[in-house]
C-alpha cells in the first residue's frame, strides 16, 4: 500500500540520506510484495538546474550516493505528464529531492521581477507550486505508489532582507504545510538525527 513521506529539516541536517534510506526500504518491500527478490523499483525526480560549480559538485554527490538503478527524471514542474514516463509507470516508489529547488526553479523561470512583485502574482507562483505538488501526490495515491518528499523548513531563522527570500520563504513554508497535511508521516532531522512528528 502506498504513502507519502516528508522529510525536512534545516541545510545538511540529513534529509536526503534518511529519505533515500526510507525508499530503498519500501521499494524492497514493494517487490517482495509481488513475489520478487530485488531491490524494486526508484524513480528519483531531481529538481535542482546546476548553475554554477558548487551546484555541480552538489548533484555529484548526490549522483554518487543513491544506487546506480534508480531511474532519473530532471523536472521541476509539468508533472501532469509523469504518467506517460515509462520510469514513472514503472516505479514503485518516487522520490523528489527537493521542494526547495523545485519553488526555486519555478520562480526564476516566470522571469519575474520579484522586487516589484504585485501581491496577486506572488499568489500566482505560490498556486503553480501547489498545483504541481498536488498533481504529483494524486497521481501516486492513484497509482499506489510510495512518494517521498525532500524539502528545506524554513520558518526557524532570522527575516530575510529582501522581498524575493521572503516570498520564497512564504510560499515554500506553505507548500510544506501542505505536504505534511497530506503525507502519512513527516520525518524532522535535527544534525542527523530522525524525528518522527507524524
Amino acid at each position: 500500500m502506498s504513502e507519502i513521506l516528508l522529510f525536512t529539516g534545516g541545510a545538511r541536517s540529513g534529509k536526503s540520506t534518511m529519505a533515500e534510506t526510507a525508499v530503498k526500504e519500501a521499494a524492497m518491500a514493494a517487490a517482495r510484495a509481488r513475489g520478487e527478490n530485488s531491490p524494486g523499483n526508484v524513480l528519483y525526480i531531481a529538481t535542482a538546474a546546476v548553475c554554477d560549480e558548487e551546484m555541480e559538485e552538489r548533484v555529484r554527490r548526490h549522483r554518487a550516493q543513491r544506487p546506480r538503478d534508480w531511474a532519473t527524471i530532471e523536472a521541476f514542474w509539468n508533472f501532469n505528464t509523469l504518467k506517460a514516463r515509462p520510469e514513472f509507470r514503472q516505479a514503485d516508489v518516487v522520490l523528489l529531492d527537493c521542494m526547495g529547488f523545485m519553488l526555486n526553479n519555478i520562480m526564476y523561470d516566470l522571469n519575474i521581477d520579484w522586487e516589484a512583485l504585485p501581491l496577486d502574482d506572488m499568489q500566482r507562483v505560490e498556486d503553480r507550486m501547489l498545483c504541481e505538488l498536488n498533481t504529483l501526490m494524486d497521481a501516486c495515491r492513484r497509482l499506489d505508489k510510495t512518494l517521498a518528499l525532500v524539502t528545506n523548513e524554513v520558518g526557524m531563522g532570522l527575516v530575510p532582507a529582501d522581498r524575493a527570500s521572503r516570498y520564497y520563504r512564504d510560499i515554500l513554508g506553505r507548500a510544506n504545510a501542505a505536504a505534511a497535511a497530506a503525507a502519512d508521516r513527516v520525518c524532522f532531522m535535527v544534525s542527523g538525527i530522525p524525528m518522527w512528528v507524524k
